[in-house]
């Protein structure tokens, strides 16, 4: 099973984070900002090991 495809567990303090940023919402809407977050810290992470390599050489 690729990762992707796995289940997802959100724990209960950040659903009540997520509401309280968004409200209540749908299944889709969920999985929309949280691939969109996983999207943003992707891309954090691959700047900083940028850095980190560009400092290396």
């Amino acid at each position: 099973m690729e990762l992707k495809d796995r289940v997802t567990i959100i724990s209960p303090e950040n659903m009540e984070g997520l509401y309280r940023l968004y409200g209540n919402m749908a299944v889709n809407d969920l999985e929309r900002i949280i691939n969109k977050h996983i999207a943003v810290a992707i891309e954090e992470i691959m700047e900083d090991l940028n850095v980190k390599q560009s400092a290396t050489l």
